[in-house]
């Protein structure tokens, strides 16, 4: 499998690297403007297709080689979810097929700026042919508020179900702030996955390798020249998936549905923190401004650096709290109320908190390290 992978990171890398050209040569691009895109310089929002052409093209291999008996030879497994393993993949399958959709649409949106509600309208009509083409939804929540499991009606589940993918979808697009922040938080879900299913099947090799070129462009590892922004249409296509799997993960026998909330801790605390304040103003939950984690923390003073590293070591904690809770099985409603603890704590304390000289030591100690 370690071959095959490296064989696909080289095309990934290849991919990312033609359509930036492609988007760079047509000034399909993001330019500053001062306020809430600080960066230099335009640069190319081509990563979230790039990532989509990636992982596609993988998986569309894998599913080849699965069909004509090749995989034992490249020491592939293709899990079939309730079927015998813990992650449902022909499920997954149909969702990337459906979040491709949903890419396309937002890609448009990035080029030319579409109305609030097609988006949204994209978006529900995503969830609703995943649920069906899936055959899955939320009806069993787990035992949140006690011994009992709470088990919802069909139709309430179908509702609500449709309500977490879309609001996922958006949680995972409001994260991406600052470089480096949208890749930990998707680097974090993958590892919660991972420890939720108990092993590495061939999703997740294939997923890192159509990412992890993008996350060495973004940061800059090869130089200002080769810079991409995965684009609202990348980050929602990647908030679909993560979305439609944690879905699929937490109706399978063995995952605690709470558990999977914890995967993405961070960017559930930052969607609700976002809605809260959006609220309170009297403003659409979709409107742009300055209430997301990252820019409350460059408003304080911090460096963009610092303030990846303070988002970045906060959602650690948040995300290893979730993971003892899971495997030391402590009970789903500890863990759910510790969650909704966490939430009234950020909102009600977070100004007094993170103004304190403390944090600014920590982020010096990492700068001083990262040298």
């Amino acid at each position: 499998m370690f071959s095959l992978f490296l064989l696909f990171l080289l095309v990934g890398f290849i991919i990312h690297l033609l359509v930036r050209h492609f988007f760079k040569n047509r000034d399909f691009v993001d330019s500053p403007d001062g306020v809430k895109k600080q960066h230099e310089v335009a640069v190319p929002i081509s990563g979230g297709l790039s990532f989509g052409l990636s992982y596609s093209l993988f998986i569309f291999i894998c599913l080849l080689l699965f069909y004509f008996n090749l995989d034992s030879f490249f020491n592939i497994q293709i899990p079939n979810g309730r079927y015998g393993s813990d992650f449902p993949f022909f499920s997954f399958v149909i969702l990337l097929l459906i979040s491709l959709v949903l890419l396309s649409i937002c890609l448009i949106d990035d080029l030319v700026s579409l109305p609030v509600w097609i988006r949204l309208f994209t978006q529900i009509s995503c969830s609703i042919l995943f649920i069906q083409l899936g055959d899955v939804s939320l009806i069993n929540l787990g035992a949140l508020l006690g011994e009992s499991e709470i088990i919802l009606h069909e139709y309430i589940a179908f509702i609500f179900t449709i309500f977490c993918i879309v609001g996922v979808t958006n949680a995972f697009n409001w994260i991406d702030g600052i470089d480096g922040f949208f890749s930990s938080q998707v680097l974090l879900a993958l590892i919660g996955m991972i420890v939720l299913i108990g092993e590495i099947t061939i999703i997740f090799p294939l997923f890192l390798s159509a990412m992890l070129p993008y996350i060495l462009m973004n940061l800059g590892l090869f130089g200002k020249k080769f810079k991409v922004f995965i684009g609202d249409h990348g980050a929602m296509m990647i908030g679909f998936l993560f979305s439609g799997s944690f879905v699929l993960l937490s109706q399978e026998p063995e995952i605690r549905p709470v558990d999977t909330l914890w995967c993405i801790g961070l960017v559930l605390l930052n969607a609700f923190t976002v809605i809260w304040k959006r609220l309170i103003k009297g403003i659409s939950i979709f409107s742009s401004d300055r209430e997301h984690i990252h820019h409350y923390f460059l408003d304080l003073g911090y460096s963009t650096r610092e303030t990846l590293f303070i988002v970045s070591f906060f959602s650690l904690i948040i995300f290893s709290i979730g993971i003892t809770f899971s495997i030391l099985e402590i009970s789903e409603s500890i863990s759910f109320f510790t969650a909704i603890g966490i939430i009234l704590t950020w909102n009600l304390f977070s100004k007094s908190i993170f103004r304190m000289n403390t944090w600014s030591f920590f982020s010096n100690f990492f700068i001083i390290c990262t040298y």
